[in-house]
């Protein structure tokens, strides 16, 4: 294994965080939480959120038993040869399938939006030539480049939906009752894939410094993550009433639509979020495709020339896939065909791996203490 620095700091992790969960679904999410719950959809996301933090409590877990390894090294040494090069590779296509879904739902979202005569493919090349740019540098230049962009994610994330309450009903979110605690459950499996993203720290996590505080900076992001989710819900409810965000494709951008009309100097504020917007979808596409890059580089023991060559042939295949989805209802199948397999990479894998390493540590402990009682 080649020697890295290891130079990521706490505030660092958890930038690369928050910019890897927070995305394309941010548009989306007042819709599939309400689908269920209807006025309850708030607590969809926190329901998920749960959900996903059980995953990164593992992940933290792993990373501390292994510092400076990614996944790629210590799966092997967890579930054996055979079972570990399986799950690297399972890993592996699945953050490159994630991120051919996510630059199409990007794609739709402009094309649809702001730039209606704009071809398709031209909004998803120019797109994959920035993250092949960035896929070409070391890992410090991910670090930076989220810690830089992190602001501009995370203020109008916030801002938006509480200015967006100067419009609210807030009779839509009554009355404060489940019709199934089944649909509870569903709506928190649904919304869990809004924190997808959190599983890149099996490899950003090999290269934190020692003494950064890898539980500090999971709950700080998962926190960040948490609200912003929980109040873009409850904005797109009392603005809209969860009957018409089933109606509505891209139900936060309606929201950004409705904060124009209190009065913001600019005509168009939706063109200006979704400006901001591709900041954060960049950072969450170059986050999932770096990680999948570097570790083919870590798989095969190459340098960084290897994922030069390797960032510059894989986006070939990148672009066709794509494209595959003809209509935005079959990429919306896509997309959950993709959350059902997600489930085994970013929530099983991890919990068995942090299972298994725990009871392997306590084996050898109490094989140890054995060992110290039969010598005396």
């Amino acid at each position: 294994m080649e020697n890295q620095k290891r130079n990521f700091g706490t505030w660092q992790l958890t930038s690369i965080m928050v910019s890897s969960m927070i995305g394309v679904g941010i548009l989306v999410i007042p819709r599939t939480a309400t689908q269920l719950l209807h006025q309850m959809g708030w607590v969809g996301p926190i329901v998920g959120g749960f959900i996903a933090s059980m995953a990164v409590a593992a992940i933290v877990y792993l990373g501390n038993q292994f510092p400076g390894l990614t996944f790629v090294e210590f799966m092997p040494k967890i579930f054996g040869v055979a079972i570990g090069t399986l799950c690297i590779s399972l890993f592996i296509l699945y953050q490159f399938l994630n991120a051919g879904i996510t630059a199409r739902l990007f794609g739709e979202v402009v094309v649809t939006s702001v730039l209606p005569q704009t071809p398709l493919e031209v909004i998803i090349i120019t797109l994959l030539l920035l993250v092949v740019f960035l896929c070409c540098h070391e890992i410090e230049v991910v670090a930076r480049v989220n810690e830089l962009l992190i602001p501009f994610l995370l203020l109008p994330s916030l801002l938006i939906p509480l200015v967006s309450f100067m419009n609210a009903d807030w009779y839509n979110l009554l009355p404060f009752r489940f019709e199934s605690w089944t649909n509870v459950m569903k709506t928190g499996l649904n919304t869990y894939t809004l924190y997808t993203g959190y599983e890149l720290l099996m490899v950003y996590f090999a290269f934190a410094i020692p003494g950064a505080r890898l539980g500090v900076a999971s709950m700080t992001g998962m926190s960040f993550a948490l609200v912003i989710y929980v109040i873009t819900v409850v904005a797109g409810i009392t603005v809209f009433g969860y009957e018409e965000l089933q109606r509505l494709v891209w139900p936060t951008l309606e929201l950004v639509k409705v904060t124009q009309k209190t009065g913001w100097f600019l005509e168009r504020f939706e063109s200006a979020f979704l400006a901001i917007w591709v900041a954060s979808v960049f950072t969450t596409i170059g986050n999932m495709l770096y990680a999948t890059i570097f570790s083919l580089r870590r798989l095969f023991h190459k340098g960084i020339r290897f994922q030069q060559i390797t960032a510059i042939v894989i986006m070939v295949p990148l672009f066709f896939l794509t494209l595959v989805p003809q209509n935005i209802v079959e990429l919306f199948s896509f997309t959950q065909y993709l959350t059902n397999i997600g489930y085994l990479i970013t929530i099983i894998i991890p919990i068995l791996l942090a299972i298994t390493q725990f009871m392997r540590n306590q084996f050898n402990k109490g094989r140890e203490v054995n060992n110290e009682k039969g010598g005396t």
